[in-house]
């Protein structure tokens, strides 16, 4: 495929998934303002604002990207113009490098934060995969420095970004089945007592968005291990597929919009119990004489009677 239709099916692609994530962030917002005001709702509301303002920024830097190369007389009269200015490091390039890897830290955040949530609070899980990230985004900034200076394809930067690469999968693999582990655990223990299942219904969701942002992070660092060209391209289309990952998770459990989830999925209630059996004891005294036929003696007799009532649900 030549590199100008492959950039000019990048940026088609990109503008599409940018339509999709300016759908979603308001679902979300309709369904955050709307809705009950559950626990860490502002900070869902500030996720999905901050990631799809990187989205729009992003879009606008490729779109003004792709119109400099591709009318730009200066660049357009030259032999393969085009191609050098997409390749060239440039402010535009730069700037858009920088958002990628700012997206990409922001979500991980947020995901390393909802699994301390799902895992109640616990912090040696949390820890392990903060360190994770923080191999990630130091490897990743550094790697953005070779971009930066013009060195992008010398060795350091080329085993700065393979290290990258492998901390952003181990991470992203290792939260969302985190995740959907801790998940499936309490769908199996409220089985038996709920006939409804809200569990099950955030399990496949957390298992669905978290496998579109693993798919775009794998298939951006087999190309950039590969080193080929479409790795450039591929870049443009997976920062607004990691914008996708957080909306489409909060659209889907608010609205129940995968798997057939009725609307009362939407409204999280406790397990419903059968009330429990009462039992009334009611004990009788009674007090009368019994006369024999040798002797005139009394004898006192005292019976017993239970009632018991058992109230059927």
């Amino acid at each position: 495929m030549a590199i100008n239709r492959m950039f000019i099916i990048a940026a088609l692609l990109e503008s599409i998934l940018y339509g999709v994530n300016c759908v979603l962030f308001g679902v979300c917002m309709y369904a955050l303002f709307n809705g009950h005001k559950q626990l860490h709702w502002i900070l869902n509301t500030l996720s999905c604002v901050f990631h799809i303002s990187i989205a729009t920024a992003h879009n606008i830097l490729s779109l003004l990207l792709f119109l400099e190369a591709f009318t730009n007389p200066a660049i357009v009269s030259i032999p393969d113009g085009t191609i050098i200015y997409l390749f060239r490091s440039t402010p535009l390039t730069k700037t858009m490098g920088g958002l990628f890897l700012l997206n990409g830290f922001a979500l991980n955040l947020l995901l390393i934060w909802r699994l301390y949530v799902v895992w109640n609070c616990k912090w040696i899980v949390t820890f392990v995969m903060l360190i994770l990230e923080a191999a990630q985004f130091a490897t990743g900034v550094a790697n953005l420095a070779m971009l930066i200076t013009n060195r992008i394809f010398s060795n350091t930067a080329i085993a700065l970004g393979n290290t990258s690469c492998a901390c952003d999968l181990a991470l992203t693999i290792s939260v969302t089945s985190g995740i959907a582990y801790r998940l499936w655990r309490a769908s199996r223990d409220v089985s038996d007592l709920s006939h409804h299942n809200s569990y099950k219904t955030a399990m496949y969701t957390v298992i669905e968005s978290g496998a579109i942002y693993t798919s775009s992070i794998v298939v951006v660092c087999a190309l950039y291990l590969s080193g080929s060209n479409a790795f450039g391209v591929a870049v443009n289309v997976a920062i607004q597929i990691s914008t996708l990952t957080p909306l489409l998770l909060i659209a889907s459990v608010s609205f129940g919009l995968m798997h057939g989830a009725c609307p009362e999925a939407t409204i999280f209630t406790e397990p419903t119990f059968v009330r429990p059996i009462q039992v009334t004891i009611t004990q009788e005294t009674r007090t009368h004489p019994i006369y024999t036929m040798d002797s005139n003696t009394e004898s006192t007799e005292k019976s017993q009677s239970v009632r018991v009532y058992h109230d059927d649900v």
